[in-house]
């Protein structure tokens, strides 16, 4: 029963979401950003052209999902995925939080606003209005994560990798602890050997996945990327893990703001003066070593990371390493936020969310949205007025961003007539 009345609230907010991206094509008809590479991509693909756009990077699952319905109207795609995605978040929070009984109970009701608080996430949210890919790649992630591991769950996982070439570190994460969980149950009696080889034909359709990834990197030059080769080469980015910690405490910072561990935490580092010193110059290093700067970040004066980067560290040498003290508290707020978890799940969460973050050389917010979420969904928060005052939160939030890409755009000089907009 509760499953039905899952499906109905995520139908209720997709028609919500469909009512949304028609005023957006009412504003802004016309391909934005990287729809002008994802919308072309998707209209050939209805013009049974299947040439590749050479600006695309990733694979053309959303275009190939786009062809049935939404030729012409490719928005809405993220409309019709939004029940999944709703649905998803439920069932993925179950993994974490102990189910509930009754339909209509508080618990129910619990799971449910955090369920739309992470859909709400505002960076997901803007996205989600467009012609873009992060929506598809998280519902995705979330079914496949949330099933046990069988032939339909290696296929939706197969779907997420052909979204975005990077699900496959979640793929692996997810299979990792599953072999881990059935080597426990099996026969302590037989030999370790044993018992790894029948984990490993209980988990087959899973390990074709990364063996079908090797055969593309192979296939595709050695390259994860499938287009603008040089503008995305891995790099040894180790600052991305730090702004994602700054990215997760101010998409929590209701939550953060109101829960007794912050306090402790903050008594923490100041009672712990030489891990201070320690942790001071650990990201000093990190500062200094590894703050990259991707052409494209000052190339784009239309994200909102543009002056975020060009207002504080670009506005005096030393202001990065201000910051630090930053890092130091969302760091160790972190830590006090995963120990709801198990630290072995812990420790391939952290490995999982480094090999998806570090090797971006460009600082792009989108790409905190599914370790953010994962996390998010795990955390057992339970107080009804948190969770309402973080909803209100991301609400006035997405209200300011979409007014602002809606109805405060503006030109550039060597594109007189062309509107451009504010975005993550």
């Amino acid at each position: 029963m509760n499953n039905k009345i899952d499906w109905f609230i995520g139908t209720f907010l997709g028609v919500l979401h469909s009512f949304l991206v028609n005023y957006v094509y009412k504003v802004v008809p016309e391909p934005y950003m990287d729809e002008i590479f994802h919308i072309d991509q998707a209209r050939r693909f209805c013009a049974s052209n299947f040439t590749w756009n050479p600006k695309i990077t990733t694979p053309p699952a959303l275009y190939v999902l786009s062809l049935p319905f939404f030729c012409g109207y490719e928005r809405y795609t993220n409309s019709a995925l939004i029940p999944f995605a709703f649905v998803g978040c439920m069932q993925f929070r179950q993994l974490f939080q102990k189910p509930f009984i009754s339909k209509l109970n508080f618990r129910y009701l619990e799971f449910t606003l955090s369920s739309l608080i992470v859909l709400l996430l505002p960076v997901l949210f803007q996205s989600s209005l467009l012609y873009y890919t992060d929506l598809l790649s998280l519902t995705t992630l979330l079914w496949a994560s949330s099933l046990q591991p069988s032939i339909f769950s290696s296929f939706i996982f197969a779907i997420s990798i052909c979204t975005r070439q990077t699900n496959i570190i979640w793929a692996a994460i997810y299979g990792l602890t599953h072999l881990f969980i059935l080597f426990k149950k099996l026969n302590k009696g037989t030999s370790s050997i044993m018992i790894l080889i029948r984990s490993l034909l209980h988990l087959w359709s899973l390990i074709l996945l990364p063996v079908g990834f090797i055969i593309f990197f192979m296939l595709n030059g050695n390259s994860v990327v499938l287009g603008d080769r040089l503008a995305h080469q891995p790099v040894a980015h180790f600052m991305q893990i730090c702004y994602f910690l700054i990215f997760l405490c101010f998409s929590s910072a209701p939550l953060l703001a109101l829960s007794p561990k912050t306090y402790r935490c903050l008594g923490y580092i100041i009672r712990k003066p030489i891990k201070l010193l320690f942790s001071c110059l650990l990201f000093t290093c990190c500062v200094y070593f590894f703050t990259l700067q991707h052409p494209y970040l000052l190339a784009d004066n239309r994200h909102f990371t543009f002056y975020i980067w060009r207002r504080w560290f670009l506005h005096h040498p030393y202001c990065k390493y201000i910051t630090i003290i930053l890092y130091i508290i969302a760091l160790q707020l972190f830590s006090q936020m995963m120990e709801h978890i198990p630290r072995a799940l812990t420790l391939l969460y952290i490995l999982g969310t480094a090999a998806v973050l570090v090797p971006a050389h460009l600082l792009e917010p989108r790409y905190f949205i599914i370790p953010y979420i994962f996390w998010r969904l795990s955390y057992p928060e339970r107080r009804f007025l948190v969770i309402i005052l973080e909803l209100i939160y991301e609400i006035i939030i997405n209200a300011i961003v979409l007014y602002i890409f809606l109805y405060m755009p503006f030109e550039w000089l060597h594109e007189p007539g062309v509107k451009q907009r504010f975005m993550w």
